[in-house]
């Protein structure tokens, strides 16, 4: 059993790329349904709001073929980046699964600035923990070169991307065209140079 886990930073910083994140969130499950992988999508949102977390399931364990495209009506961007606590809280649903091959995309435009349960060693070890079980965990940074905070979560670098933000899109079908070969022959999910280079260019 496969699934896919989006966790979408909605922090206040979101607002003016907000529009095109959602697009291309629909973007990668789009193109999920276009290569049918056999999958479930789960899409979260998070953000520090009146001092915790705020952590909402905005679509929960859909089927590409029939997901509902995202809008703002869905979400508005406010609050700070509560990411280790976030981070805690979908690998938590994750684990309550029985999945084989699994996919977490965290996208976000700023460092870890508000969470109170977990530092980033905890949220790092939980990461650590589902990349051993050969489940995949890419970090975007949209319009934030992200590499030295994803390298502290322990990702490599080729599973982290920074891109411009109308390069969201592109870089979500990306992201699913590697996440369709990973559910056929569980080949990591990677960016080559190539494609970092392109996709971040202005």
């Amino acid at each position: 059993m496969q699934h896919d886990f989006i966790l979408l930073d909605r922090s206040g910083s979101m607002q003016s790329l907000w529009i095109e994140a959602l697009s291309s969130v629909n973007a990668y499950v789009a193109k999920l349904a276009e290569d049918k992988v056999d999958t479930g999508v789960t899409l979260a949102t998070f953000d520090g709001h009146n001092g915790k977390l705020a952590f909402e399931i905005v679509r929960d364990r859909i089927i590409p073929s029939t997901w509902a495209k995202v809008t703002d009506a869905d979400a508005q961007p406010r609050g700070m980046t509560p990411l280790n606590d976030a981070v805690g809280r979908i690998v938590a649903i994750a684990d309550a699964g029985n999945y084989d091959k699994l996919a977490i995309i965290i996208m976000t435009d700023g460092h870890e600035n508000a969470s109170q349960e977990l530092s980033v060693k905890d949220a790092k070890a939980l990461l650590d923990k589902c990349r051993a079980k050969n489940w995949q965990v890419i970090f975007l940074g949209a319009n934030f070169d992200n590499a030295t905070q994803a390298t502290s979560y322990g990702n490599a670098v080729a599973a982290t991307a920074d891109l411009s933000v109308k390069n969201l899109s592109a870089t979500m079908r990306a992201t699913a065209e590697s996440r369709a070969a990973y559910a056929v022959t569980g080949a990591a999910m990677r960016f080559t140079t190539e494609q970092k280079e392109r996709l971040r260019a202005s």
